[in-house]
């Protein structure tokens, strides 16, 4: 491997730099602040460096772009780490780039199918720590993370832990490296949560200090990083939860050898100096897919509105417009039919929304009302600016306007029973379930600013224009019930489902099992016990037990169940 290489590193946290030095790289190593766009080789300039690789880390919190990297000689790298909750935006980000690595396998086709080209999969990487014997632990289990009301499933974690060990659990949620490194170290059993079904952060920190990582069940990937029954231990519910922590405590061998089997895969497969080769063996196979400067400037166009639209830039939102026309003025390659550019016309419509631009709304449906050929994703964005315009002037030649660009989309009739803007959202939901996008990775959507992209904010913004419609809260729960991550939303309209719907037993198995999911054991027990009761009263208990035995197959739930009713 050349140990010469020049790198560039921006927003990269100190184990990982210190890995490329020791690895022979000479590093130029830039924090410079977040929340703006940063001209790289103007800072290149200034630091009299030619760089041979320029990677950038995303950095949570605050955003930072870098413009001017068709200008650089060098191969250029990113690296999603929260791909879950940034994809929407992440991925014309990454065509800037000729690689974007992200932390998640299971969202790399997400990053593809919004547009990124070449994405391989980097995992975080764990501290490179001793191993302290549990004899010198003095703590029995602990959780290091944000606690709060925009927490909820980590909160009731907590609070389950606090019940079952009294003085024996404590959770910290303000801790600096240092201070978490110190308490994981003083740990035996880290329960984790993911906000999103993601492989995160607390995984890798735990099981480089020796902890005994109890982890929800996150599938194959993360089986592929630790192996579940050695090196983790995977619990799917808050009564596995409970029954394997009270095996571990009660073998305070066996915790040790899982610990200790943890902390020795982080040794071997796992620690900064592993992630900084897979880093420059990529780079040195990486193909250059790089914008040039005028793609440059779409795709960072189109960034940016992504940010500006999820309401994760507070200012700038005029010169975003700007850059969005401009681009659109530019046409050239990236033209569809007619030489349209579809994605800057749906970008434009959407910032056009959030800055409350009427008057170019209302250009752009005319113009895109005399095209042919338009796309899916764009004739949805016309769709919905349409009827959100009709909503707003209760005009009915929108409304018209909005089922033109449906209709064209082969979007099917909708339920005369409903009113028209439910029927549509329904109708296009039918639409888009036959092959449109059914979310858009890490966008929280908002009903009273955004225009719906995809199946799901469909039925979000169809659920605010009638909250208590049995169709509209089904087929929520049905699309929710395969979100990894999504529990708490679904939670939500199961309460709603059960409120209109209280005899109905599935929804009660659906909601105790759920609640059991999200470490509520209590009230899923509950729920469980309703359903058989209701599963009873209607002669449908053989059917419970058959729809219970296939979601325990263990059959911990069914026992637990029964001593409750005891």
């Amino acid at each position: 491997m050349d140990r010469s290489l020049r790198l560039c590193l921006i927003h990269v946290h100190e184990p990982l730099r210190d890995a490329f030095s020791a690895l022979g790289c000479e590093v130029l190593w830039l924090m410079p602040k977040a929340g703006a766009v940063l001209h790289l080789p103007t800072e290149l300039a200034a630091h009299g460096f030619t760089p041979d690789i320029v990677f950038q880390q995303e950095l949570l919190g605050p955003r930072l772009l870098l413009s001017g990297l068709d200008e650089i000689d060098a191969v250029r790298l990113f690296w999603s780490v929260d791909p879950h909750l940034n994809a929407f935006w992440h991925a014309p980000y990454a065509r800037l780039f000729d690689l974007t690595f992200s932390t998640q396998r299971r969202w790399m086709p997400e990053l593809c199918a919004c547009g990124a080209e070449q994405v391989q999969h980097l995992p975080w990487y764990a501290p490179d720590e001793p191993f302290t014997p549990f004899a010198e632990r003095s703590r029995i289990a602990g959780f290091v993370g944000r606690l709060g009301q925009n927490r909820p499933v980590r909160t009731w974690l907590v609070d389950l832990l606090r019940q079952m060990l009294p003085g024996g659990f404590e959770a910290q949620d303000n801790l600096d490296f240092a201070g978490l490194l110190d308490f994981y170290r003083a740990t035996r059993l880290a329960p984790n949560e993911s906000i999103s079904g993601e492989i995160n952060f607390r995984l890798f920190e735990a099981a480089g200090c020796g902890c005994v990582v109890l982890a929800q069940d996150l599938g194959p990937e993360q089986a592929e990083l630790f192996e579940p029954g050695r090196e983790l231990l995977v619990c799917t519910d808050a009564l596995e939860l409970v029954d394997t922590m009270r095996l571990l405590i009660a073998r305070p061998h066996l915790a040790e050898a899982v610990g200790r089997a943890a902390w020795e895969r982080t040794r071997a497969s796992h620690l900064p100096s592993a992630r900084a080769r897979n880093i420059l063996e990529a780079a040195a196979g990486a193909r250059r897919l790089g914008a040039d400067a005028a793609a440059g400037r779409r795709w960072l166009a189109l960034s940016l509105a992504g940010l500006l639209e999820a309401g994760r830039l507070t200012s700038g939102g005029e010169a975003i417009a700007a850059n969005l026309r401009a681009v659109d003025a530019q046409g050239g390659a990236q033209g569809g039919p007619g030489g349209l550019d579809e994605p800057v016309l749906a970008a434009r419509l959407r910032t056009a929304e959030v800055l409350g631009r009427a008057t170019e709304t209302q250009e752009l449906l005319v113009r895109c009302k005399a095209a042919q050929g338009l796309g899916l994703p764009l004739l949805l964005t016309c769709s919905m600016a349409a009827l959100r315009r009709g909503l707003a002037q209760d005009s009915g030649e929108d409304f018209t306007l909005a089922r033109g660009f449906a209709d064209r989309a082969g979007v099917g009739s909708e339920d005369k029973a409903k009113p028209f803007p439910v029927a549509l959202l329904l109708a296009w939901d039918e639409r888009l379930g036959q092959g449109g996008a059914q979310r858009r990775g890490g966008f929280a959507f908002d009903a009273d600013k955004n225009l719906p992209a995809c199946q799901l904010e469909c039925l979000y913004w169809a659920s605010t224009l009638a909250p208590d419609d049995l169709d509209v809260l089904r087929r929520s729960e049905a699309s929710l019930a395969s979100d990894r991550g999504a529990e708490v939303v679904r939670l939500g309209v199961l309460s709603q489902l059960g409120l209109h719907a209280p005899g109905d037993w599935r929804v009660a198995l659906a909601t105790g099992l759920c609640d059991l999911t999200v470490f509520r054991p209590g009230a899923g027990l509950s729920e469980l016990a309703l359903a058989a009761r209701l599963a009873g009263e209607q002669g449908q208990s053989a059917d419970l037990a058959l729809e219970l035995a296939k979601a325990d197959p263990s059959g911990r739930i069914r026992r637990a169940l029964a001593a409750a009713q005891a």
